[in-house]
């Protein structure tokens, strides 16, 4: 076969091909070309892409490590109510993802929820609960809500910011958190705090995105 000769543009070698290297030596070098255009090209960040992607996945590696998940038909629950969680967020200095990842984990954002213990609304409070924080009716979004963040203030500040023991308290009760001195050896407490988490990471992660994108 005759041989040919192929000059490489950058180092200027020239390297001698038989006919059949051709096709592969004209496809390496569009390759080669077309990697320094989009290298090159203005406006093309790809460092903040990948850190992007990154970031983005991360909660979601997180609910799947606590075995939770948010069905798509849920993603967008937490905007009905957002007014009402932002409201109570600011009275009470609260963060507004924390309140939608304990709404989510405690009733699913159904307002008319009821467990088997007796807990109701979108918090799920208990009755007793309920009225010594004020809540006249617990199956009112607005006032079920508020209620639910005011108690969440108070077991953060008892427990001195430590938001693990305040959601190991919300679920299991106070006592038992100080009875043990940290989150109880209750699987049920342990998994809620980690799903709780779960989905804080989610509604943060999703807040960011609204923020970037405006």
């Amino acid at each position: 076969m005759e041989e040919i000769s192929i000059s490489w543009p950058l180092s200027g070698l020239r390297i001698h091909r038989r006919p059949y290297f051709r096709a592969i030596s004209l496809f390496f070098l569009m390759s080669f070309g077309f990697l320094i255009h989009v290298q090159s090209a203005p406006g093309v960040d790809l460092e903040k892409k990948i850190t992007s992607s990154a970031l983005n996945d991360q909660p979601n590696k997180i609910m799947a490590s606590a075995r939770v998940n948010i069905k798509p038909v849920e993603k967008n629950k937490s905007d009905r109510f957002a007014p009402m969680i932002n409201s109570a967020a600011e009275r009470y200095d609260v963060e507004p993802a924390l309140i939608k990842a304990v709404i989510m984990a405690e009733s699913a954002y159904n307002p008319k929820a009821v467990s088997r213990q007796g807990a109701k609304g979108l918090m799920q409070l208990m009755p007793k609960t309920a009225h010594a924080l004020g809540v006249k009716n617990a199956f009112n979004p607005a006032h079920n809500i508020n209620g639910g963040v005011k108690y969440l203030r108070q077991l953060l500040d008892a427990f001195h910011h430590n938001v693990k023991l305040a959601l190991a308290a919300y679920n299991a009760g106070v006592a038992k958190v100080k009875q043990h001195g940290g989150i109880p050896p209750i699987k049920a407490t342990r998994h809620y705090v980690k799903k709780v988490f779960a989905y804080y990471h989610h509604y943060k992660s999703e807040m960011v995105d609204k923020t970037e994108n405006v």
